[in-house]
């Protein structure tokens, strides 16, 4: 043996937590995106606020959309250790019905 283990049940309570994470994660998006929509270009139209918006819209704007992408993949991630699961499952059942049968 390798003394290697899965612990199915834990691997499909983990999954399921995802989804969880996953509606967080939209939650902060809709609220962050909200307040920041409210506040609009607050720094102004000035020669500084200029400076300050070339330098900072452009990354804010992306991790605002990498906040927003949190979502899709914290769900992906949940199905992803579901599936593990399912095929250790299925490895585990198969091995079992062969040895059964030796």
């Amino acid at each position: 043996m390798t003394g290697f283990e899965t612990d199915l049940a834990k691997i499909d309570a983990g999954a399921a937590d995802f989804g969880t994470f996953a509606e967080r994660a939209g939650t902060i998006f809709g609220d962050l995106g909200g307040a920041l929509d409210a506040l609009g270009a607050c720094w102004g139209d000035d020669a500084i606020g200029q400076s300050f918006a070339s330098s900072h819209v452009r990354p804010a704007s992306a991790a605002l959309t990498g906040v927003g992408d949190l979502g899709a993949g914290f769900g992906g991630v949940g199905d992803r250790f579901t599936e593990t699961a399912r095929t250790y499952r299925a490895a585990e059942d198969g091995n079992s019905a062969a040895f059964r049968a030796v």
